[in-house]
């Protein structure tokens, strides 16, 4: 075997891409998106519709870069200010400069103050827990970088016998003639730094994932780095990213070592930096990418809330994703996105105004005239669109503005400029809004009270909203961004006919399909979900060969052998296989099932039903899923 069978050999998977016999005679559509109005929708519109959906996108997301980018500057001047604080200089005191940044993922970018001296090396030194199996190899790994670090720079270089003191206008500086060719990657290299390399060092040592590492490394480590402390040319600062909170690391560390950092400290929370501040701007943002056109439902934005609560972490990303998400389905689904541009009414004709005529809001707006006692004419030319009188009423509504979002941000405005309040989630104020409890939920502010009329609203139902809002319905949208992926697997599993074509499989494309495969798969549904059935019945050790055993036994083995004689007839290679064979119906079937098992008990490996045991080949753990 040469080495690239070799190499194939060890993979635990193939891809393989099927090629297209004659793709330029494929029908390539240039959108995505579906023909709506159960088909009548023009090619054209269609059209119009992705454009608009990309534009409306595009806008979104260029604010969002926009507004993440300016929180990662504040972000880095809060950790500048409390790392670099001019109130104490670590250099000769004997002590750490320490920060702590909570729910933090190990991204957060740390900047050194801006410092014209050329004299001092400023160096971050990133540590994972896979590069700190013990102290030793944190120490060399880190002091490697620290060499590394002062020769790449330009200010910095070794000192040789050829230089000169002339370019040094340093007097306190003793830089020698000569520099050792040969470096010790330890605290030696620190101890020496000035002599070696003519400058001062600032180092920050940035712990990344905190929660990760061995908490004895962590300890052993810092308890080197408190002997160097005492140069004057040294300042070292310590940052830890952890992820739950700081109890953890009170509780992991040694006490003398938590009191020695503790001497200066500073803890910043990361995942309320990046809370309701800039979450409000998204939210904000996505309101006016629509210019107010588009409403939110009370359930959408429930839903909203609920998913944010659980990942505090990264709630920017998720609630750009959430927006995102449903942006997109809305212009997929609903034929008068398209009017969300007021200009596309051109486009107005009598399939959409057969559904406007239809809408619930609509015909409130009817019954209420009707009560009202609205002259009958203009009544009638409503319902039968005489003199296009419907086309007119819902081009007025297209420019209208939105009054829920316009007030909405209209409240915003007022908490933050003449409240002074900005600790607001302002999708929870929209929720409230929506519900009708504006009211109850600014009562937590007083200085609220004297604002009280411009902050009083009440939900209104504007006409052909149901055209225009974002909505969960039957928590589409949660299945969609958020599956129950063991749940749906399991069914998929169990009852595949939801999924899978069982009938008319000979029509599609001119395919004709084998009477013996067609009987074959109406017994018998596809492997992984015949071994299922057995799995579930099996205890949480399964014994490999009983599991074949069972496996075997339930297989349609007349079925399957008269399926794979018809094929042979029109496969070379089939027909070479059972004449190898002998035409030996049971052995033949048993190599077959060996094969489907094998492939079935790798699939479930993958997929998590099954894992291996170290060091006994001849049973596998079962991994309990639901139900099981």
């Amino acid at each position: 075997m040469n080495v690239n069978e070799f190499a194939d050999a060890q993979k635990t998977h193939n891809v393989i891409i099927p090629k297209l016999d004659h793709p330029e005679e494929l029908n390539v559509k240039s959108t995505p998106f579906v023909s709506l109005l159960d088909g009548q929708e023009s090619a054209g519109i269609t059209e119009e519709r992705w454009k608009l959906y990309n534009q409306l996108h595009s806008h979104f997301h260029s604010k969002v870069d926009n507004i993440v980018s300016n929180g990662e500057v504040d972000l880095k001047q809060k950790i500048t200010s409390l790392l670099f604080d001019d109130e104490f200089n670590p250099k000769g005191k004997g002590a750490f400069r320490t920060l702590i940044l909570l729910g933090s993922d190990s991204t957060t970018p740390i900047d050194f103050k801006e410092n014209a001296d050329s004299r001092t090396l400023n160096m971050q030194i990133d540590m994972t827990s896979k590069e700190s199996p013990n102290v030793r190899m944190m120490l060399r790994r880190s002091m490697f970088k620290v060499f590394s670090a002062a020769e790449a720079d330009s200010h910095t270089r070794p000192k040789r016998e050829d230089d000169t003191m002339a370019d040094s206008d340093d007097d306190e500086v003793d830089v020698p003639n000569e520099f050792p060719m040969e470096v010790a990657y330890d605290l030696s290299l620190i101890e020496n730094f000035r002599s070696m390399f003519g400058r001062d060092l600032n180092m920050v040592v940035n712990f990344k994932d905190v929660d990760s590492f061995n908490f004895q490394h962590i300890t052993g480590f810092i308890d080197l780095l408190k002997n160097v402390l005492d140069k004057d040319h040294v300042a070292i600062y310590l940052v830890f990213n952890i992820n739950t909170n700081l109890s953890m690391l009170e509780k992991n560390l040694k006490r003398s070592t938590l009191r020695f950092l503790k001497r200066s400290y500073g803890v910043l929370d990361i995942s309320s930096n990046r809370g309701f501040k800039y979450a409000n701007r998204i939210f904000g943002s996505f309101l006016d990418t629509v210019d107010n056109k588009l409403n939110i439902s009370e359930k959408f934005v429930k839903f909203i809330m609920d998913k944010m609560a659980n990942n505090t972490n990264h709630n920017l990303q998720l609630l750009t994703k959430i927006l995102d998400y449903s942006l997109m389905s809305y212009f997929f689904e609903n034929p008068f996105a398209v009017f969300i541009d007021p200009f596309n009414v051109k486009f107005l004709d009598e399939s959409y105004i057969k559904l406007l005529q239809k809408c619930p809001t609509f015909m409130f707006f009817i019954n209420d005239m009707v009560a009202k006692g609205a002259p009958t004419q203009e009544i009638s030319n409503l319902l039968t669109n005489e003199n296009n009188a419907v086309e007119e009423f819902f081009a007025e509504f297209l420019i209208r503005d939105n009054p829920t979002n316009r007030h909405a941000q209209a409240v915003a405005s007022i908490l933050e400029d003449k409240c002074g309040i900005e600790n607001y989630n302002l999708i929870e104020l929209y929720y409230n809004l929506l519900s009708g409890k504006l009211d109850d939920y600014l009562k937590q502010w007083p200085q609220c009270e004297q604002y009280q009329s411009e902050l009083s609203f009440e939900p209104v139902d504007t006409i052909f909203k149901e055209l225009f809002t974002l909505d969960n319905k039957n928590d589409l949208l949660t299945q969609a961004m958020f599956p129950n992926y063991r749940n749906n697997m399991e069914d998929d599993l169990l009852c595949w006919e939801q999924v899978l074509l069982t009938k008319g499989a000979s029509s599609l494309e001119g395919i004709q399909e084998l009477d013996s495969l067609q009987q074959l798969n109406r017994e018998m549904g596809p492997v992984v979900g015949e071994l299922f059935k057995l799995y579930r019945e099996a205890p949480d050790m399964i014994n490999i060969y009983d599991f074949y055993t069972a496996f075997r036994e339930v297989l349609p083995k007349e079925l399957i052998i008269n399926f794979l004689k018809d094929a042979s007839t029109k496969e070379e290679e089939l027909e070479e296989f059972i004449q190898s064979n002998n035409g030996d119906d049971d052995l033949i079937f048993d190599k077959v099932v060996l094969c489907l098992f094998m492939q079935s008990l790798f699939d479930f490996e993958n997929i998590g039903l099954l894992r291996a045991i170290t060091n006994n080949y001849d049973v596998m753990e079962k991994n309990i899923w639901r139900g099981l």
